[in-house]
C-alpha cells in the first residue's frame, strides 16, 4: 500500500470509486509481510480516527467490511485479527471513536455480511 494514500479522500469517492479502492488497499494487504501490513493499516485508521468526520469514516467502514466480507473465512479472519491488533496499539480515545464507527457499521450492513464478520471476529 502506497504511502500517499489518503483515506479521507478515499472515503469521500462515490461508492464504486471507493469500492474498487479499498479492494485494491486489502489485496496489498493481504499481500505484505506480518509488520509491513500492520504499519499500514495502523497509519490507515489512526488517520482515519483523529481526522475524519463520522461519515468519512462509516464510508471507509462500510465498504471495507462489505469488501472483506467477500472472502473466504480464513481471509476474514485474519483481516479481522490484523484490524484488532491495530486498534489495540492506538491511543485509548481512537480506539474507543473506532469501536463506536464499527459498532454502528455493523447495523448498517446486511445480515448475512454481519453474521460473517461476527463469526470470525473472536
Amino acid at each position: 500500500m502506497s504511502t500517499q494514500l489518503d483515506p479521507i479522500s478515499v472515503a469521500r469517492m462515490p461508492e464504486s470509486q471507493r469500492e474498487s479502492t479499498i479492494k485494491g488497499v486489502l489485496e496489498g494487504l493481504f499481500k505484505m509481510k506480518q509488520d509491513d501490513a500492520f504499519k499500514a493499516l495502523r497509519s490507515v485508521i489512526q488517520t482515519l480516527a483523529e481526522r475524519a468526520t463520522d461519515q468519512e469514516y462509516i464510508n471507509w467502514c462500510l465498504t471495507t467490511m462489505r469488501i472483506l466480507a467477500s472472502y473466504p473465512d480464513d481471509v476474514v479472519k485474519a483481516g479481522l485479527t490484523l484490524r484488532r491488533n491495530v486498534v489495540s496499539s492506538l491511543d485509548k480515545r481512537l480506539a474507543d471513536r473506532d469501536a463506536a464507527i464499527i459498532s454502528r457499521v455493523l447495523n448498517m450492513l446486511d445480515n448475512n455480511t454481519r453474521q460473517k464478520l461476527m463469526r470470525n471476529m473472536s
